[in-house]
């Protein structure tokens, strides 16, 4: 799956995405770090933002993927944001860039 904000999101609520898209593996759910939940990384370009439950900030579009024949990837999923596992690295600039 791959995320973008909505069109309005920077005029509307004052924020932009982190990472300009993300993509959703497809082995993200059922992973004890995150339970499959889906979080937008996001930046305040205003000095007040505002987001109230339920309001549509983002957008997900689900894209057909291939593998190759040689594919050998056969290991466990235990990161979470990142594949990577830089979360810890990311995790103080996202909270201190609202």
């Amino acid at each position: 799956m791959r995320l973008s904000l909505r069109s309005s999101a920077p005029k509307k609520y004052g924020v932009i995405l982190a990472n300009g898209i993300g993509i959703i593996d497809s082995d993200y759910y059922n992973n004890e770090e995150n339970e499959g939940h889906i979080m937008f990384a996001i930046i305040a370009i205003k000095d007040t933002v505002l987001l109230r439950k339920g309001e549509r900030i983002g957008q997900g579009v689900i894209e057909k993927y291939n593998l190759t024949d040689d594919d050998m990837a056969d290991g466990i999923r235990s990161g979470g944001f990142g594949s990577t596992n830089l979360a810890d690295t990311f995790a103080g600039f996202f909270e201190s860039a609202t």
